[in-house]
């Protein structure tokens, strides 16, 4: 049980931005760009003793040690992360003064089986507690699957591409290539362009041409993410029936017949103590998560995740406000003349500018970014920032407006939207941001969550196995928090979760198709968030 204890300095320190964000609104002038995110801020100094410290010891707390096992093959490399300091363990849940403090109750209003994210508003069933491993048991979503097909089964077709199916797969009857596919996609996180007009009609033929479209196609004929079970839970399962078969066999009778002597399946190096399950490490880009001991003991939260967690929550909330400063350069009124539709848009987008400065500032204090070449920096950070912020939204949802409330304490709803012409996405942001809330995702959740987008695999990285590693990082300490907080669901919501980042390419996806069409209303963006979501004059 986690116990509360007194914390490091950093959770009593007060923000105080000072000039921090001095002449951000600028960056929406022609002459400034966004090649400069990385930059520091301008005449930023830390305000208290604390936060210097905070500051100085971030980079150093965490080593992540990613060039051991270079001479290994690409997708065996190992990371590891040690600390050097660690002081404090995660409080209650009863701690008022806890960052982790689960909102109030909300709508369990969850998304339709039809939807993408790919459950329905019972929780699709994604097997329970410790045993849910990484996705959920496939017992529970997937009742009805078949390991080979029945004499009825083989007349029918895969619902995805028309191929003969095989037997229900992940909640749909579909043949041994798309379940292939769609575990592959899943458990990779795996992100695809469609070149075709994103309309493709999946045959046997097109699901090899177009692999944007043949995902799609599995959401939508009912294929749930959180059914499959990482590669990781399958390896134990066969070493556990491996080591019970060997455990079974008689070894009483030694090679002469004499009892007592004999041979032990421990002996020979295939039994599997409990110790040695839950300490299982991964290997491949398959395996992502710490597994839970196989009698059910749900593995601790370790100190140095304790020490993450508490730290992404600190510098999520440290870079979640603008200054007061820059929230009074925003423009609050319309201006002679200036019709209202103008107005809102402007309004929208210099807000938004102030939100992705701060996703910014945020991703660069995160462990395991300075470590990665500046390219990738930035290409982690043209992509994440508009997912980002979509998860910084659904943290300022209002139930009771059905709104989101800005950092100038504004709430903007549907009719807000429309009326800046921004209007195609906010019925999905909305129903994302009730379903965000029905979950009670908890500050500690959001953070990690964020990291977690951030260090996504993405299109152009020179160095996509090292995100990769990062990012494992960030899913097994969110597994290990929810396994300890969230039982004795822990495995549906973890399931449900990790669903959410398939929901967040998504609206990402609808957010670029949205800039892209301003230029057909006669409403251009500031260069700013043009050059970081690459949206073209």
């Amino acid at each position: 049980m986690l116990q509360a204890v007194p914390r490091v300095p950093v959770a009593g320190v007060k923000r105080r931005w000072g000039n921090r964000h001095t002449g951000s609104l600028q960056e929406s002038s022609p002459e400034v760009s966004s090649s400069g995110v990385l930059s520091p801020p301008p005449n930023f100094q830390p305000s208290t003793p604390e936060s210097a410290a905070v500051k100085n010891e971030e980079l150093q707390l965490w080593d992540l040690d990613l060039h051991r096992g270079l001479q290994t093959n690409g997708d065996h490399y190992r990371t590891t992360i040690t600390a050097t300091t660690t002081t404090t363990v995660l409080p209650t849940v009863t701690d008022p003064a806890s960052p982790f403090t689960t909102p109030v109750e909300g709508r369990d209003e969850l998304s339709q089986p039809g939807s993408l994210n790919g459950y329905g508003s019972s929780g699709g069933g994604g097997g329970g507690g410790g045993g849910g491993g990484g996705g959920g048991g496939s017992d529970g979503c997937d009742a009805r699957k078949k390991k080979g097909p029945t004499p009825r089964q083989q007349e029918e077709l895969c619902l995805v591409c028309g191929d003969r199916a095989s037997g229900y797969h992940y909640n749909a009857l579909t043949c041994e290539g798309c379940k292939g596919f769609f575990r592959r996609s899943i458990t990779k996180n795996a992100v695809y362009q469609c070149k075709y007009g994103n309309n493709c009609e999946i045959d046997m033929y097109m699901r090899r041409k177009c692999q944007e479209c043949r995902l799609k196609k599995c959401l939508t004929v009912g294929m749930r993410p959180e059914c499959v079970v990482p590669e990781y839970q399958c390896a134990v399962k066969r070493k556990e029936k491996k080591a019970q078969k060997e455990k079974d066999k008689p070894n009483s009778t030694t090679m002469n017949g004499s009892p007592g002597s004999g041979i032990r399946s421990d002996q020979m190096g295939v039994k599997i103590e409990p110790a040695e399950a839950e300490s299982l490490s991964t290997s491949g880009s398959s395996g992502i998560l710490t597994p839970v001991s196989p009698y059910g003991y749900v593995k601790p939260i370790s100190p140095e995740q304790e020490e993450l967690i508490h730290r992404l929550v600190y510098f999520q909330n440290e870079y979640e406000q603008p200054s007061e400063e820059d929230l009074k350069r925003i423009t609050n009124q319309p201006s002679e003349g200036e019709d209202i539709s103008d107005y809102k848009f402007r309004h929208i987008t210099e807000i938004t500018i102030l939100t992705v400065q701060l996703i910014v500032e945020f991703s660069k204090r995160l462990p395991g970014f300075d470590e990665l070449m500046r390219e990738d920096q930035m290409a982690l950070l043209k992509a994440c920032s508009s997912e980002v912020m979509m998860l910084r939204m659904a943290r300022k949802y209002d139930v009771q407006t059905d709104s989101i409330i800005f950092a100038n304490n504004q709430p903007y709803t549907r009719d807000s939207y429309n009326v800046a012409g921004m209007g195609e996405t906010i019925e999905d942001l909305l129903h994302f941001c009730r379903q965000m809330y029905a979950m009670k995702v908890n500050n500690a959740e959001y953070a990690l969550l964020t990291a977690i987008v951030i260090f996504s695999e993405r299109p152009n990285l020179l160095e996509g196995w090292k995100v990769e590693k990062i990012q494992e990082i960030y899913l097994e300490a969110l597994k290990a928090y929810v396994d300890n907080r969230r039982r004795p669901k822990s495995g549906t919501i973890f399931a449900k979760l990790l669903s959410v980042l398939t929901e967040l390419r998504t609206l990402g996806n609808q957010n670029s198709e949205m800039c892209f069409s301003l230029k057909f209303k006669n409403k251009k963006l500031p260069v700013f968030l043009a050059e970081i979501w690459d949206v073209t004059p």
